[in-house]
């Protein structure tokens, strides 16, 4: 069984009592839902020209995995911490697993929070825009969020989320990037590098961004 829904931009079993829960890496539960995650859509067109940017290469540090949904009518929040280099570009591996129990979920969103690791950013994506260079590296601490309005799970299900990276260039020109300051000869995109641009895209990032999520059972 497969569903999968778009979005706009911790673990527990389900208990007797009314309030919500929140209990780390619960081990009793019968259900394992692994998280995976990769780029799409690396390429974009910069709006009202030619100009086209295209992300390369990329990756996120997550350090922690949340699934909250609702179930018997009841709001469950499942988690785990995690440590894992994700390669957005490169062959998919599981973040992490979820231990949770089995049966149907409304509600549900996935998150994957992402934060810096020693000299490494949250997220980092290097390409190049009309053949410059261009490197974005975000600092701080990022959720990346797909939702769906109800799943099943049945045991050992994958849960893969794809980040559209077309969306963080949204209402962009090609005279932003023309007017960056470069670093020897690449534009770096930081908090404290092309503030504007890192900014816009932050919001892109929160706004427009697109994640989509397929649930599905291992083969």
């Amino acid at each position: 069984m497969k569903t999968r829904a778009i979005i706009l931009s911790a673990i527990v079993t389900v208990g007797l009592f009314s309030c919500k829960k929140n209990v780390d890496s619960v081990s009793i539960s019968n259900a394992g839902l692994d998280f995976q995650l990769r780029a799409t859509n690396p390429s974009s067109v910069v709006e009202r020209t030619s100009a086209t940017i295209t992300w390369e290469a990329g990756f996120v540090n997550a350090n922690l995995i949340k699934f909250e949904a609702r179930q018997n009518g009841q709001e469950t929040e499942f988690k785990s911490n995690v440590q894992k280099h994700v390669d957005l570009f490169g062959t998919l591996s599981t973040i992490g697993t979820i231990n949770l129990p089995t049966g149907t979920f409304d509600e549900v969103e996935f998150k994957i929070v992402a934060a810096p690791n020693g000299n490494e950013p949250a997220l980092q994506l290097q390409g190049s825009v009309n053949g410059v260079p261009v490197v974005l590296r975000v600092d701080n601490t990022l959720e990346i969020k797909s939702e769906q309005s109800q799943v099943t799970l049945g045991g050992a299900d994958v849960a893969l989320n794809t980040m559209n990276l077309s969306q963080l260039t949204f209402g962009l020109s090609a005279d932003d990037f023309a007017n960056a300051t470069q670093t020897n000869g690449t534009i770096v995109i930081s908090s404290s590098s092309n503030q504007n641009l890192f900014n816009d895209i932050l919001a892109n990032f929160q706004k427009h961004h697109e994640t989509e999520v397929e649930v599905h059972h291992h083969h």
